[in-house]
């Protein structure tokens, strides 16, 4: 038992001793130095958003009249053809309507036909009365004539009474004759006169059947356009799908009744093709300045976790959404789905890629946040002073770790993300060691993706 002890101990002070070798970050007195290769590679910078799937053309489909469903020709999940009947309401009332339109048609034609007859009367009784003018005209010249052919008489023979070379009797029929025709010229003047006013009538009878055809005409217009209606609503009763698609929603049932009195109620959602769907993703204002169209995105959703999924930024809207005083921006992004394995609803995680870099010197992000031993700082300032100047802010002081006394190169610094930076000129190669830290130090950024001389990370 207590060699057990023993044992025990030794192993305790063992480990207490090679952990404190192994802090002290030395060893047989150098220091030991923790270190990485730079590499040669992709340089991508993300956005992170999300947002929920949806087909890419959705149709819902409504009822534009008010009924009893009486009929469902599909259900969720069903293929639909374009004309396709897919639901019925019951027809009987609005039959009814077109059954009463077409009579109001009837009678309205039928009073049309009526006034038109009557105004062809009149137009025969206007011929009759124009041939009685001409002849009454005719009368009044003939009449005159004979008026004045009866004075000429009467003069002649009352001449001769005078000189008594006639009787009296003859001098009293030449004036009977004279009065006679005076008489005579009164009344065909006076049916002249009359086929005249008569005339007069016939015109304001035809203005006022004129005015009835219109208003017949206007009825009759009105009934075709009643009955044209009272038909639209019938063949409203059957309901066809728009587009060819599958149903995704059903929200009626046969034998309900639906209302369409301020707006149409929804029946159907139909997506036109599923394999074809887009994601309404929130991307915050810091980062919507990025976001271009046609950038690449790479997504998840959550029943598919080790599967990742492509898409394309098809529209970056310009629509401001606030909540809580952040303010997104909407990010349409197109994703095939050839597979159907993506469905309407899902979450999707996604990452919009909004720059990159491909086949390029790597240099790794830690190196930027080496601290950097008291004994080899001023070998680093002398370093830079003699590169760009103090307080240049395009360069990296970056330590090589060559097996011998660490030596520092002053780079150039590119494109970099979260965790690499480019570096597109100088003397470092793939392949170098890199030292990012001493073992047993703790290394820490010199405040917020800022390195020993205030350069910022470029994203």
């Amino acid at each position: 038992m207590k060699k057990f002890i023993v044992l025990i101990v030794i192993l305790v002070l063992a480990a207490v001793g090679a952990g404190w070798w192994f802090m002290s970050g030395k060893a047989n007195g150098k220091r030991v130095f923790v270190t990485d290769k730079i590499t040669r590679g992709t340089i991508s910078n993300t956005i992170s958003s999300s947002g929920s799937l949806a087909a890419l053309n959705t149709v819902e489909i409504g009822s534009q009249v008010s009924g009893q469903i009486t009929k469902l020709y599909v259900d969720f999940n069903d293929e639909v053809q374009a004309g396709q009947l897919i639901a019925e309401l019951d027809p009987a009332s609005f039959e009814a309507q077109v059954l009463q339109a077409q009579a109001n048609l009837e009678s309205s034609r039928a009073s049309l036909h009526g006034v038109e007859a009557q105004i062809k009367n009149l137009q025969a009784s206007m011929l009759t009365t124009m041939a009685d003018i001409k002849a009454s005209e005719a009368n009044v010249r003939k009449s005159e004539i004979a008026l004045k052919d009866a004075e000429r008489n009467y003069n002649r023979i009352k001449e001769l009474h005078n000189r008594k070379l006639i009787s009296a009797s003859d001098l009293d029929n030449a004036e009977t004759n004279l009065e006679s025709q005076k008489a005579s010229l009164d009344i065909v003047k006076a049916n002249s006169e009359s086929s005249k006013a008569r005339r007069q009538s016939i015109l304001a009878q035809m203005d006022a059947s004129e005015a009835d055809r219109k208003g017949a005409e206007a009825r009759v217009r009105q009934n075709e356009a009643q009955l044209k209606l009272a038909q639209i609503n019938l063949d409203r009763t059957k309901i066809y799908s728009p587009i060819e698609g599958v149903v995704i929603n059903r929200k009626v049932d046969e034998g309900q009744t639906v209302a369409a009195s301020l707006q149409a109620p929804e029946l159907f959602t139909i997506a036109k093709d599923l394999r074809e769907m887009q994601i309404d993703t929130a991307v915050d204002e810091t980062d919507i300045g990025v976001v271009k169209e046609g950038q690449k995105v790479t997504f998840t959703v959550d029943a598919y976790k080790n599967r990742n999924f492509t898409g394309v930024v098809h529209q970056v809207r310009l629509s401001p959404n606030e909540s809580s005083s952040v303010v997104t921006y909407s990010v349409m992004v197109n994703v095939d789905n050839p597979d159907l394995s993506l469905k309407p609803g899902m979450t999707a995680n996604a990452e919009i890629l909004v720059g990159e870099k491909r086949d390029v010197l790597r240099l790794p992000i830690k190196a930027m946040y080496f601290k950097v031993p008291d004994d080899l700082r001023e070998i680093q300032n002398k370093a830079m002073a003699g590169k760009n100047g103090k307080n240049a802010t395009d360069t990296l002081p970056v330590w090589l770790e060559n097996g011998k006394t660490p030596e520092v190169k002053v780079v150039k610094m590119g494109y970099s993300n979260q965790s690499y930076i480019e570096l597109p000129e100088g003397d470092l190669k793939e392949g170098d060691l890199i030292i990012t830290g001493i073992r047993g130090e703790t290394n820490s950024a010199n405040g917020g993706g800022m390195r020993p001389g205030g350069a910022r990370i470029r994203l």
